[in-house]
């Protein structure tokens, strides 16, 4: 059986979801199909942090060899790879270890500061106008520094900030436990990104889903898409384990599944997935909504008893389905094993 419809999203998280609100709004019918759950996956799993202060790419003069030492320390290192002999992976990682210039930074960075302002304005309207139950909070990040190093790097991107107009402050020893009491006795000092916000991405997937659902959207879940077909420079139709659906137009919002499912258009999207980690916890103390912590571990405050903490396994380029054994999440806990004083 063949589905007419208006517009076809494609995938059910953060992306997908977010673009059949405002296609609602612009008076669009709207059917969302998802391999499985929508408002889940992926996008309900991350730390919730809206950054516009990240407006430094990945791909950076010296992250080839940062990763290079974090590989020669599996047991303690952040950061983990699986090679592979797959043509688009391989072609992934050249074209990211060529981007890793000083040029490439700076020609990215006025369009990710662009992008980053704008996502966050829009947050904060979207969140305000639906009205939102996500413990959204706009008091900003707040990165904590055990060490001299890790301290110069942080007020290093703070000044880059301030020289492309964005908001960061750089607090002394004194200052920082003045600001967070709950910061151990060992932080000497810590930046505080005051542009950015946090949410729970979970709560605010399924509010937002919710709203999407009550306007009118079709949802079907657990329906995979196998095959898309064109004719020409049209896509005519989108072949699922559910039946085949004809549509006006079409959104891909697949994430890192896009490639797959975009495989049948001959098109070349280079997009490698990448894994990372969140546990939510009991805070034992009363800790401010903007608490971050240096590297790799990314906390908020959630209702001001519970707090999420995200293990940003940065940049794996790990094949698709991969699931990481519970003991690699215990490892990175053994090795953070301090936020939880």
């Amino acid at each position: 059986m063949t589905n007419k419809v208006d517009v076809l999203v494609i995938g059910g998280g953060a992306i997908g979801l977010s673009a059949a609100h405002y296609l609602q709004r612009a008076g669009r019918a709207v059917t969302v199909l998802d391999q499985k759950a929508v408002a889940a996956g992926s996008s309900s799993g991350n730390a919730g942090h809206i950054v516009p202060s990240h407006i430094v790419p990945l791909a950076a003069p010296g992250i080839i060899g940062t990763a290079l030492r974090w590989l020669r320390d599996p047991k303690n290192s952040p950061f983990g790879m699986r090679l592979s002999a797959d043509p688009a992976y391989l072609s992934w990682l050249l074209q990211f270890a060529a981007a890793c210039s000083e040029r490439n930074v700076r020609s990215a960075i006025p369009a990710l500061k662009a992008l980053g302002l704008l996502s966050a304005r829009n947050f904060t309207r979207l969140v305000r106008d639906e009205e939102l139950n996500c413990a959204y909070n706009q008091t900003g990040l707040l990165f904590l520094y055990k060490t001299r190093a890790a301290l110069d790097a942080g007020r290093h991107e703070a000044e880059l900030l301030h020289q492309h107009g964005l908001p960061a402050e750089v607090l002394d020893e004194p200052l920082v436990h003045w600001r967070e009491p709950a910061a151990l006795p060992d932080v000497i000092g810590g930046v505080h990104f005051t542009g950015d916000a946090s949410l729970d991405p979970a709560r605010f997937l399924r509010a937002l889903a919710d709203r999407v659902i009550a306007r009118g959207a079709e949802v079907r879940e657990n329906t995979p898409v196998t095959v898309l077909e064109s004719t020409g420079e049209r896509l005519t139709r989108v072949r699922t384990s559910a039946g085949d659906f004809e549509a006006e137009q079409v959104v891909l919002a697949a994430g890192a599944w896009s490639p797959q499912v975009a495989r049948g258009l001959g098109l070349n999207l280079p997009v490698q997935p990448a894994r990372g980690y969140s546990l939510t916890a009991r805070a034992g103390v009363a800790l401010h909504p903007w608490l971050d912590r240096e590297v790799d571990a990314t906390a908020f405050l959630e209702e001001a008893q519970r707090f999420r903490i995200g293990f940003d396994d940065t940049g794996e380029a790990t094949q698709l389905g991969h699931a990481h054994e519970v003991l690699d999440l215990l490892v990175v806990i053994e090795v953070d094993e301090n936020l939880f004083a």
